[in-house]
């Protein structure tokens, strides 16, 4: 399979919560994580890791783990706020989907960062911004290959637990698990606002539309 075009796999990255059980090969499991490693980290510090889960027991016990979680939190907690509108409900009734079948996933991949969040907001930024543009190269290197992945975090909730199950050392927190597979269905470009409603020309409140013409 040829690979994407960099416009290609940015502009169809999209969560991809139905992944078939079809194993991945370990070359493109080891090109993503090598194309995470790529990103830039604060100093260069790049003080990341990437547990690679394939094994099916690891990978059944985290799925308890993670379902545990989104009964809780999703079932339980917002899918039963009648508040909640009712596209982030669809949403969260995906995430439920994803939760209660993360175990059929043939790899699930940990990004793991040294030490802790710091408390001063600017190390705290840079912390947090050594670790998400690996996580972003992971899943577009990912996509490049045909492979599916999504985004998640609901495990913190239990991550002594995840740490226990991987062995993971005191010193290392975890901040991602992303499950890659092959999609059940197709890409397709993600559902996303016009990037100039987000873009703001020389001060705040100032977009200018494609046409050229600014906004009153």
């Amino acid at each position: 399979m040829a690979e994407l075009s960099l416009r290609e796999a940015i502009y169809s990255l999209r969560a991809m919560r139905r992944l078939r059980p079809d194993p991945v090969p370990e070359a493109d499991l080891r090109f993503a994580v090598d194309a995470a490693t790529r990103a830039p980290s604060a100093r260069n510090r790049q003080p990341w890791a990437f547990v690679v889960v394939t094994d099916p027991e690891p990978r059944r016990r985290l799925a308890e783990i993670y379902l545990e979680l989104a009964q809780r939190f999703i079932r339980d907690g917002s899918l039963a706020d009648p508040r909640l509108p009712e596209p982030a409900k669809e949403i969260d009734r995906r995430a439920l989907a994803l939760a209660e079948r993360l175990g059929e996933a043939p790899a699930l991949v940990l990004a793991v960062m040294r030490g802790a969040p710091p408390r001063d907001p600017a190390a705290a930024s840079a912390w947090y911004g050594s670790i998400y543009p690996a996580v972003q190269n992971l899943m577009l290197a990912a996509r490049s290959r045909g492979l599916g992945t999504t985004l998640t975090t609901l495990h913190k909730a239990r991550e002594r637990d995840v740490k226990a199950l991987l062995g993971i050392p005191d010193g290392w927190e975890t901040i991602a698990l992303i499950p890659i597979g092959y999609p059940a269905g197709g890409f397709a470009p993600p559902r996303r606002e016009p990037s100039w409603r987000a873009t703001h020309w020389q001060r705040w409140g100032h977009h200018v539309p494609p046409d050229g013409e600014p906004l009153p």
